[in-house]
């Protein structure tokens, strides 16, 4: 249950690969039906590709285009998943991109948390938070002369420092998160890099699936069997 306050809650956007789609989802359900909650966040933060989700959020990009464009590309295995999320940043991030997420946006990569305020919003800083070794490439990616790698291994739940009783955190596996998959009690909780996770099947489907989407059928298939 999220309770609303008078005062302006940061919003955090996990690590969460293909699944990025549910957060993008989440940030439309709240333009459309609680559009004060995504303009009035003093922070919004993102590790890994929910660090892209923040930034469509503070960029004001149009998340419905955002939701039909971001799982196409890597489907095909001969699509550099690097090389295409880069072609994305380009064609997306709007000319004003450095105004628009200034003093708003923060990134996480690993070893450092870089709260983009004064500085310019690239899309090397994004892709640095989006690099996982060997599925992304060999070689990380740097952000002015210093190389990082996917945000998520910092932490998959980013928070600023002691702001993180007023931060709402999205993330599309369920657990002891404000939004997530609403899964049933289980008996074992995964501690992973700072959250709390149910240890079900559904999440090892959903984890599985951030990094290889798989078809409808097969998760079907896979949640059928559980039950």
């Amino acid at each position: 249950i999220v309770v609303y306050t008078d005062v302006p809650r940061s919003i955090s956007f996990s690590g969460s690969g293909f699944l990025a789609t549910y957060q993008l989802g989440v940030a439309q359900c709240f333009l459309t039906c609680a559009p004060w909650m995504l303009r009035s966040a003093p922070c919004v933060l993102g590790a890994s590709a929910g660090s892209l989700v923040a930034a469509a959020v503070v960029c004001e990009i149009n998340l419905s285009e955002q939701l039909k464009a971001f799982p196409l590309g890597p489907l095909s295995p001969s699509v550099n998943v690097f090389h295409w999320l880069e072609r994305v940043l380009h064609k997306y991030l709007p000319p004003d991109a450095d105004r628009l997420s200034s003093g708003r946006l923060a990134v996480a990569v690993t070893h450092m948390k870089t709260n983009i305020k004064s500085k310019l919003l690239r899309p090397q800083a994004l892709l640095c938070s989006c690099f996982v070794p060997g599925y992304c490439g060999f070689y990380p990616p740097t952000f002015k002369g210093v190389h990082y790698l996917d945000g998520g291994f910092s932490g998959i739940q980013p928070t600023m420092p002691l702001s993180s009783n007023r931060t709402l955190t999205v993330c599309p596996f369920s657990g002891e998160v404000d939004i997530c998959p609403a899964d049933p009690p289980c008996l074992m909780d995964l501690v992973a890099i700072g959250v709390t996770l149910k240890g079900n099947m559904a999440n090892s489907i959903r984890i599985f699936n951030a990094l290889c989407p798989l078809g409808v059928e097969v998760r079907a298939m896979w949640l059928n069997n559980e039950r």
